[in-house]
């Protein structure tokens, strides 16, 4: 519920306060407690919500103040009969105005009927149609208001049941492809380690490329360990054949008179 202070007496007063206080304060504006906005003449009637309790008090630490609130039929009723007075009939818009600045107006006819009346002092055959015409004018505007919002639920179902169409739809395509046309790295991965198992690296290419890989390495020398992943990625074979480089760098380290070991280290000499 939305209370206001006197800017002229600093009183606090409730919506429906407000119009009997400055016929008595005179004063020339009022200001919400909540938001702190002044509000001249009634232009205070279309105020119908306002900061939360928690932005209030918490301030800079409050971390929902990004988030969407969902408004109570209450609110958005209250919110309807602010700005009814606009579209109104010229015979109804002086008691919608009044009628604003009231709180927990009834939603149902009969309720609101009864309400209006005792509130609005509205009594006889003709106040009663004015009553009537009251709750015609507002049922009209709640019924578009529900027709667009419906609308508007049904596109937005719309659209994201298009895009999950379309998804599926390109992710089937998307599989066969995949499936029949292997990537050519794994083929030439698998070619390559297919050769290492029918042992088509011989000895003498494996020595070749070690003396390649150790002329390109700082001071010609390099630890046991990255030589051997070293001539692997040089003759361009995968892990299947990691077995069969490793023996054969193993026999070319023994027999090779210009490789020799120091350590962790193989050095390749002049």
């Amino acid at each position: 519920m939305v209370v206001f202070s006197c800017d002229g007496c600093g009183e606090m007063l409730k919506k429906n306060q407000v119009d009997t206080h400055a016929t008595r304060c005179r004063c020339e504006s009022v200001s919400c407690m909540d938001c702190s906005v002044s509000f001249y003449g009634d232009d205070f009637r279309a105020h119908t919500s306002c900061v939360t309790e928690a932005e209030r008090y918490e301030k800079s630490v409050y971390r929902g103040g990004n988030k969407k609130t969902k408004r109570n039929p209450q609110e958005a009723w209250n919110e309807l009969i602010a700005n009814a007075s606009s579209t109104a009939p010229a015979c109804i818009q002086s008691h919608l105005k009044m009628l604003a600045s009231l709180d927990n107006v009834p939603r149902k006819p009969k309720q609101f009927r009864n309400f209006t009346a005792n509130s609005l002092n509205l009594r006889g055959r003709q106040a009663n149609g004015i009553v009537v015409a009251m709750w015609d004018h507002l049922s009209m505007l709640r019924d578009k208001e529900q027709e667009a919002k419906r609308k508007e639920e049904d596109e937005q179902r719309r659209i994201k049941e298009e895009r999950e169409r379309a998804e599926n739809k390109h992710s089937e395509s998307e599989a066969p492809t995949k499936a029949q046309e292997p990537p050519e790295n794994d083929e030439k991965k698998s070619t390559d380690c297919n050769d290492a198992k029918d042992f088509n690296v011989s000895s003498k290419k494996v020595k070749k490329a070690m003396k390649k890989v150790l002329k390109k390495a700082p001071a010609r020398s390099m630890k046991l360990k990255a030589l051997r992943k070293a001539v692997q990625k040089h003759l361009d074979c995968g892990d299947s054949g990691r077995v069969k480089i490793k023996k054969l760098i193993g026999q070319e380290l023994v027999d090779s008179k210009k490789i020799r070991v120091e350590g962790k280290f193989v050095i390749l000499q002049v």
